[in-house]
């Protein structure tokens, strides 16, 4: 691919600016500039705004469209959630990569309507199942906020969000994944386990868990295979957030604090989760790709896992089950 003097200038700036903005965790941070707002060479930007079935909470989903002919079955599709952080985690150097892949993917970025990096409070209720119980449980261990708004915002994706996308470019509707990361893992497995039918393929970067006293663990025993073929799920995981859930040390002389209901959530499964549900899954026939990242955090492995999915997606490269 020949780039002009100016583009490549441009591809630089933006990969300048999207890498800090990548490495940041925080979650409150504004989004500022991104590759959706430049001209990548060998894409083009659509956009289109929805809203909660209950009018509370907007959305702005931004889509990337390779500036190519369509393959003849359509281009695949991922549908990424917290997508002002994906967004961010994106840089001009892997939309080259992509855009010169056999089959690039159209990406599609869900982000709530505003300009945080990520919206703690709508996504706590957006990305969580209904737990069993009343409205009072309903509440997070994270500050008390309100939960259980999956189910809605699975069918806002599969009723509205999808056929707008869709309309846009032709999509092969045997590739079409959906991602997400930490409550965005939790809303991912949730619609594998609940709606095995909606994608083809689920990937899930550090999926929390422990959410809900281990709701998705629930869940997935319950699961019943969709009829025709199997769904595809990508796991990812870290291993640099050992001292999240753990108390702080004490002062020589002052009694330890009690463990917070985070730290209590957080340890009430064992480290390797991840992996043994990945195990689990791969024996009941399912094709899991399951993928440590050692070393990273958290946050991190939002910008790690989202590469890796594109990646494959697009043909570029092959992950080993």
């Amino acid at each position: 691919m020949r780039i002009a003097c100016t583009g490549l200038a441009l591809l630089l700036g933006v990969a300048a600016m999207a890498t800090p903005a990548a490495a940041q965790p925080g979650r409150a941070r504004p989004v500022g500039t991104t590759v959706a707002d430049a001209e990548v060479p060998g894409w083009r930007w659509q956009e289109t705004r929805v809203t909660s079935t209950d009018g509370l909470r907007p959305y702005r989903v931004r889509v990337a469209v390779p500036e190519r002919p369509a393959p003849a079955d359509g281009f695949p599709v991922a549908y990424l959630l917290d997508g002002n952080a994906a967004l961010m985690a994106t840089d001009a150097a892997l939309l080259t990569r992509l855009a010169a892949a056999p089959r690039p993917p159209v990406i599609v970025f869900i982000a709530h309507d505003n300009g945080l990096r990520i919206d703690g409070d709508a996504r706590a209720f957006d990305y969580t199942p209904r737990r069993p119980g009343d409205e009072a449980a309903q509440r997070d261990v994270l500050g008390g906020r309100r939960t259980g708004g999956a189910d809605a915002f699975l069918a806002l994706i599969e009723r509205t969000i999808v056929p707008q996308v869709e309309a846009m470019v032709p999509i092969d509707s045997s590739r079409r994944a959906l991602w997400g990361h930490s409550y965005g893992g939790v809303f991912v497995l949730h619609a594998l386990f609940t709606r095995p039918d909606a994608f083809n393929v689920y990937a899930a970067a550090d999926p929390s868990l422990w959410w809900g006293d281990g709701q998705l663990l629930r869940e997935e025993a319950e699961a019943v295979a969709a009829p025709g073929p199997a769904a595809v799920l990508y796991l990812w995981a870290g291993g640099g957030d050992a001292a999240m859930a753990s108390p702080r040390v004490p002062e020589p002389g002052r009694a330890p604090a009690p463990p917070s209901a985070f730290q209590r959530a957080r340890t009430s499964l064992p480290a390797t989760a991840t992996e043994d549900m990945a195990a689990r899954l791969r024996a009941r026939g399912l094709t899991v790709h399951w993928t440590p990242l050692p070393g990273l955090s958290h946050g991190q492995t939002l910008g790690a896992s989202l590469p890796l999915l594109l990646e494959a997606l697009s043909g570029a490269s092959v992950a080993t089950p």
